[in-house]
């Protein structure tokens, strides 16, 4: 497809590993490492990614302050008449209410946010390489309501990891299904994941499960290939319509 062959011409592609590949919906780079579950900062740790991983220990450290702040930013948009949520859910994929209040949206930061919730912005902009600059990339608290789900999917590409900081997680069945693996959400604890791995999500509780999620282009790509790519779909999308 036209994405696939830019790609190649941006010089971003890397040769094939040996290692079992996820299965992205739009493309894949071959070449980076493909690991369902990367175990959080320890895995982080563990992988030689320590500013990272310093990176999503303060935000752990600050699930009181984002919760509170959560909190105290829905209620200020319910008493200004606006939108609980950035997101309209796709009816095909997600069942029940999905709320998000974004930081970045497709690859673009939302300055109103900081004003919203100034905590959780300036935690993650000391986030090393939060993904911005294409259309993939997010950061938003988010709200998964009582009863809801989202089915089994795949993220488009496997050029980033998608990290999950617990900060209201409801008692009862609420949890992660991820490359087979059944995953559990805990207060303050992040999960770290590469999400072009079929995964699926489901709160069949009462109460809403709310995490601070942010996305990070995947470690093993260069400073080099991620400008190759930001600027392709720069270039992308000045081409005349």
């Amino acid at each position: 497809m036209p994405l696939a062959a830019d790609i190649v011409k941006s010089g971003a592609m890397r040769l094939l590993g040996s290692a079992r590949r996820p299965a992205p919906s739009l493309f894949s780079l071959p070449g980076l490492e493909a690991r369902a579950n990367w175990r959080g900062a320890k895995g982080l740790d563990a992988a030689g990614y320590r500013p990272l991983a310093d990176a999503v220990r303060r935000i752990e450290d600050a699930t009181d302050a984002l919760a509170d702040e959560y909190v105290r930013a829905k209620a200020a948009r319910a008493e200004a008449g606006r939108k609980a949520s950035d997101y309209e859910a796709d009816a095909s994929l997600h069942g029940g209410r999905w709320d998000w209040l974004s930081y970045v949206d497709r690859g673009a930061i939302k300055p109103s946010f900081a004003r919203e919730a100034p905590v959780a912005a300036r935690l993650l902009d000391a986030v090393p390489r939060l993904m911005t600059g294409v259309p993939f990339g997010h950061a938003f608290y988010s709200a998964l309501g009582a009863g809801a789900e989202i089915k089994p999917h795949t993220a488009p590409m496997n050029l980033r990891l998608r990290v999950h900081v617990p900060l209201m997680v409801p008692e009862g069945d609420v949890g992660m299904r991820l490359a087979g693996e059944a995953l559990a959400w805990r207060r303050g604890e992040a999960l770290v994941f590469d999400d072009s791995f079929v995964h699926e999500t489901w709160n069949r509780t009462a109460a809403d499960r709310v995490v601070l999620l942010f996305d990070v282009w995947h470690p093993d790509l260069g400073d080099d290939e991620i400008g190759a790519v930001v600027d392709m779909f720069r270039r992308a999308a000045a081409k005349p319509k």
